[in-house]
């Protein structure tokens, strides 16, 4: 399996680690070329490709290699819900300090912006950051800014024309439009109004809607009958009131809902995620479409840690790792529609890459709600690879011609 760009010495090669990347269907152990911040060769030995170093003037650097044997390579982890927005939203991480040791080469920003700071956060956070980050525009104008204030108490915030402009102007980085749904600290006494604002901005410009659930404004059945095909809702497998689980068993509309197509992710977070509520919808067979942290400066610290942890979690719950993998890889990639270009090894894909050990040990894991469980696997990232280039390794010399950030 080999592409355009082998007709000298690759810049980077992965060897000899078990290639997993559900999107193309492959799992075999392979050597992974990259020439350019890109996958170019996916072939059992690249030896003949891999130039040694020399001192002569110019200096020749060779090809980095990163020995895999006995690993796992993976495309770069998705983390479809996150916030950071650092410096505007005090519920923000910086992005680069979790992804460069977790193997997330894309951060999705849940909302941090709205139509008023998505200018800024482009500047603060998009153009900053080594991580790609993109973003589900709030449906407030200020998004999550007045944290821990509610930021859809007032209705003259949720300007749909103001949202619907800022979609088509940051085309390249917003994904989505995103709505929190908990009644009274977030959306006050607006009831579905500001969902309902939420889905016009999201029908007008042609994008998903991620809708957050938790303590909802009304029954989940009448906020699920708002969404449409494609749209998302998280959090998931919250234990808080008026979410997926109605006198100990899903919700109908809970099943009616992802028959219609509607997805569900997991946002983990600092009070979003239940064993209880994830056992009876496993139990159902409902596992999450998507499997995300929704890191914050509150989760990032404790409990949630990070995505490896949070994946980790649904090997313990019985998920299968080739499952896991899908959940931050090519099943986030399409509903944030880049399945074409992210969430994959594919010969020309961007080369975002996470390497890793899935490690036989016990570990305690524990939910936002005080539930714990033991499991006895855990996965942990030994590296990250970032377009080609290795998170903690120097960056190439410049004549190489590999670009941090290809588009």
């Amino acid at each position: 399996m080999s592409g355009d760009g082998l007709d000298g010495p690759l810049d980077l090669v992965v060897r000899g680690g078990r290639v997993l990347d559900p999107a193309s269907g492959i799992d075999a152990r392979l050597d992974v070329g990259v020439r350019y911040g890109r996958v170019v060769a996916l072939e059992p030995d690249l030896s003949a490709l891999i130039a040694p170093a020399q001192a002569a003037y110019p200096p020749n650097l060779g090809t980095a290699l990163i020995d895999a044997t006995d690993r796992i390579v993976t495309p770069g982890f998705i983390d479809l819900h996150a916030h950071v927005y650092t410096g505007v939203c005090g519920l923000s991480v910086p992005a680069d300090e979790t992804s460069s040791r977790s193997g997330v080469t894309t951060v999705i920003s849940a909302g941090d912006a709205g139509a008023n700071t998505i200018e800024g956060f482009r500047r603060l956070t998009v153009q900053s950051s080594r991580t790609r980050v993109l973003a589900f525009l709030h449906v407030s104008n200020v998004g999550l800014a007045p944290w821990p204030a509610g930021e859809s108490r007032d209705l003259d915030m949720l300007d749909v024309e103001a949202g619907i402009r800022a979609v088509r102007e940051n085309p390249d980085i917003v994904l989505g439009v995103k709505v929190r749904m908990t009644e009274g600290s977030v959306v006050g006494d607006n009831g579905l109004e500001p969902l309902r604002r939420a889905v016009a901005i999201a029908d007008a410009t042609g994008l998903p809607l991620m809708m957050h659930i938790g303590f909802c404004p009304r029954p989940i059945g009448e906020l699920l009958a708002l969404l449409r095909p494609g749209d998302i809702v998280t959090h998931c497998f919250t234990g808080s009131s008026n979410t997926l689980v109605e006198d100990g068993h899903l919700a109908a509309a809970a099943h009616r809902a992802r028959a219609s197509g509607i997805l569900f992710d997991v946002a983990h977070g600092f009070g979003s995620f239940d064993y209880r509520v994830a056992d009876i919808a496993i139990g159902e067979g409902f596992w999450p479409d998507t499997i995300s942290t929704d890191l914050h400066s509150l989760s990032a610290a404790e409990i949630v840690i990070d995505l490896p942890t949070t994946m980790s979690k649904f090997l313990c719950l019985g998920m299968p790792l080739e499952d896991v993998v899908d959940r931050v890889t090519a099943r986030p990639a399409a509903v944030i529609g880049r399945g074409a270009t992210l969430g994959s090894l594919a010969v020309g894909r961007i080369a975002d890459m996470a390497v890793i050990d899935v490690e036989e040990r016990e570990q305690r894991f524990v939910d936002s709600f005080g539930g714990t469980r033991t499991g006895t696997r855990a996965i942990r990232v030994a590296h990250t690879i970032r377009a080609g280039i290795p998170w903690f390794g120097p960056l190439p010399h410049p004549g190489r011609g590999v670009s941090v950030r290809p588009d």
